[in-house]
């Protein structure tokens, strides 16, 4: 039945489903985990990298830069970070086009976008790509981690289908349903930072694919207030920093491993 009427963006099943966008859904279920947990005093982002190689240049990544490795989470602007799961060429284009709309605020009203008017664009730009022949949905969930004066720290979901929604933690990509039971489990409101850290990252490491967690596998990011200015500050973590905060959490490669690499 579905094959009549999944041709085109535009046309409904008669359950009322459009189904190109159900298929996006599922191109985004296959890809790299990113997951999200909201703290008291931040927001932190972890995400796994499906692309990774002894051959592939990261000297980008090494150095610390606003990007990380280009590839799952983005400085979307100085208050807001995004993590992205699905196709990486069409998250490059809506990253684009989230940082020109926070320029464009910065410079019509002389402050940084607000985290849900930022993810409201994206999500209208989305919503059109589901309403016009011709076109075809963005295959692209987004996680939004931002802070404002108005709402201070706050963690969005965008979709396909232009749908946002507000959460405490939550996961998108390969076994985001696992994440979300354990984030359940674990997460208190009262949660900070430094905790969150701890929890991010044992979630992933029992609901990523690899068998060992480590810095070729993981983007990490996290945004908190600067103590002094107290501005919105992002910080994306390069690949030594990321291993220093798994061997503080005790989840280092396994012994085994180090071992074979060394025969």
């Amino acid at each position: 039945m579905a094959r009549r009427y999944d041709s085109r963006t535009t046309i409904f099943s008669p359950e009322g489903r459009l189904y190109q966008i159900e298929y996006a859904m599922e191109a985004i279920s296959h890809a790299g985990t990113v997951l999200g947990v909201l703290a008291k005093d931040g927001v932190v982002l972890a995400a796994e990298k499906k692309v990774t190689g002894k051959l592939l240049d990261l000297s980008a990544a090494q150095t610390g830069g606003y990007g990380g490795s280009g590839e799952k989470i983005f400085l979307l602007n100085t208050n807001v970070i995004g993590g992205v799961a699905g196709l990486t060429a069409d998250a490059n284009s809506l990253v684009n086009y989230a940082r020109t709309a926070a320029q464009r605020h910065l410079l019509m009203y002389n402050e940084d976008i607000p985290v849900e008017l930022l993810a409201q664009r994206l999500c209208d730009m989305k919503q059109g790509y589901t309403q016009f022949g011709g076109l075809r949905p963005f295959g692209v969930s987004l996680l939004y981690a931002g802070y404002d004066p108005h709402y201070h720290f706050q963690l969005y979901h965008s979709d396909p289908s232009g749908n946002y929604s507000g959460w405490k933690a939550t996961c998108i990509g390969a076994n985001n349903g696992t994440a979300q039971s354990l984030l359940k489990q674990e997460y208190k409101d009262t949660i900070e930072v430094k905790d969150a850290i701890g929890l991010v990252l044992r979630t992933m490491s029992k609901t990523m694919d690899s068998t060992t967690l480590g810095s070729e596998k993981l983007e990490f990011a996290v945004l908190t207030l600067d103590p002094v200015t107290k501005q919105p500050k992002a910080k994306i973590y390069n690949p030594t920093e990321i291993d220093a905060l798994l061997l503080a959490e005790g989840l280092t490669k396994k012994e085994e491993d180090t071992e074979m690499k060394a025969a």
